[in-house]
């Protein structure tokens, strides 16, 4: 026996269950709304509780004599659900109506979601009941692997997008079916389970699904959401996206035409303002739009008849803070009005980048090139509330504006 690859296996299985279960959270957020994270969190512990369930009932089918065949099995089993679900899961379009269609795709998704739990579940129980191990040190590995699982998928989704993060997960899955197979605990079964033959190339599986885990995010035509928020998404929907644990920011193709405003004045129409723009969507839904910016202000002059900046025309006003940049339309307000000092902060990292990177929005934006204008990536009211700014802030009131 080989106790260090037995353990290894399982933190590997619970390393990934908890990161599957947090990271098709963040997915389902994108594509329906955020709210149904318990969906995922309900349907991961049905399926982990149906496996172990299963293993129960199972009774005597299952011991140490093929314990390290069984669980590098099973774990694989974990690791080829994972990413086949996905493929289905992206095929899917969640929306709510009153159609009985709409009730199977939702059992359809129900199914993409619990049956890697189910694996997992199965794999986690047999280590748990069928090792001679002690229970104690078998179930502290599963914690430290499902508590490391809850960094990891932090870590993973502010590396990659959500639908490889997932093939990510099923690479590590995969991984775990390789550790256990060597553990050396018992033998081959007298009767070989279905796909046998199959996951006995483990090592093939797992480089085949690094190889999708390393490719997809570069394709275009790759493994996406093809409906969020009831809204078909085809290649080229979107000029720039990009992931982090908690957002999917979108950007569109650049387009001509009137300026998006939020309460424009009638005399703004008084002349044919135009503008290239581009929206930004977060989680493919909370909108907001960006416009083209090369260092003269006569080209954005529409802004001074939005009622938004109405703040801006009390006089004396030289600094200024911004909670929220989103395309930079308040930054750009901000200076507009001739404030010299604009403090712009944005708890969405990403939306600080686009703006900052020459790969992003600052080609197109340029208002990190403005003199005077910062951009902090930082929660705004907290940093205000610590910081020398925000007291800054309260002490000249007279010469400072704020705008959320």
């Amino acid at each position: 026996m080989r106790p260090i690859r037995f353990y290894t296996g399982v933190f590997l299985v619970s390393f990934a269950a908890l990161m599957l279960e947090i990271v098709q959270t963040r997915i389902l957020s994108v594509v329906v709304w955020y709210h149904l994270a318990f969906f995922v969190i309900s349907l991961a512990m049905f399926g982990l509780t149906a496996g172990a369930v299963w293993v129960y009932l199972k009774g005597e089918r299952f011991s140490e004599k093929t314990l390290s065949y069984d669980l590098g099995y099973f774990s694989g089993l974990f690791a080829f659900a994972t990413a086949v679900c996905l493929a289905v899961q992206m095929t899917l379009a969640p929306v709510i109506t009153r159609l009985f269609t709409t009730l199977w795709i939702w059992t359809e998704l129900a199914l993409c979601l619990s049956i890697p739990f189910f694996f997992a579940g199965v794999a986690i129980s047999l280590a748990l009941t069928r090792s001679s191990y002690a229970i104690a040190k078998v179930y502290g590995v599963d914690l430290v692997g499902a508590a490391s699982g809850a960094v990891g998928a932090l870590l993973l989704l502010n590396l990659t997008d959500g639908p490889s993060a997932v093939l990510w997960i099923a690479v590590v899955a995969a991984s775990s079916s390789i550790v256990f197979s060597t553990s050396a605990i018992g033998g081959l079964p007298e009767i070989k389970p279905p796909f046998h033959l199959w996951l006995w190339q483990r090592q093939w599986i797992f480089l085949l699904l690094l190889l999708a885990a390393v490719v997809n995010p570069f394709l275009e035509h790759g493994l996406q959401p093809v409906v969020v928020k009831g809204k078909f998404e085809f290649p080229g929907t979107h000029a720039l996206r990009k992931w982090n644990s908690f957002s999917r920011v979108d950007v569109s193709p650049t387009f001509r035409g009137s300026p998006i405003m939020w309460g424009p004045s009638p005399r703004m129409f008084d002349k044919p303002w135009v503008a290239d723009q581009v929206d930004l969507f977060i989680d493919g839904d909370a909108g907001t739009t960006a416009y083209r910016f090369d260092g003269n202000f006569d080209s954005v002059g529409f802004l001074k008849f939005d009622v938004t900046n109405l703040a801006y025309f009390l006089p004396g006003r030289e600094r200024g803070v911004v909670v929220g940049v989103g395309g930079g339309r308040d930054v750009l307000s901000a200076a507009l009005f001739g404030l010299k000092e604009i403090t712009a902060i944005e708890l969405n990292p990403i939306l600080v980048d686009l703006q900052k990177s020459d790969d992003g929005l600052l080609p197109f934006t340029n208002i990190a090139r403005i003199p005077g204008v910062q951009l902090i990536a930082d929660e705004g009211r907290s940093l205000l509330a610590r910081s020398e700014l925000g007291r800054h802030l309260g002490g000249d009131r007279r010469r400072s504006i704020y705008a959320q």
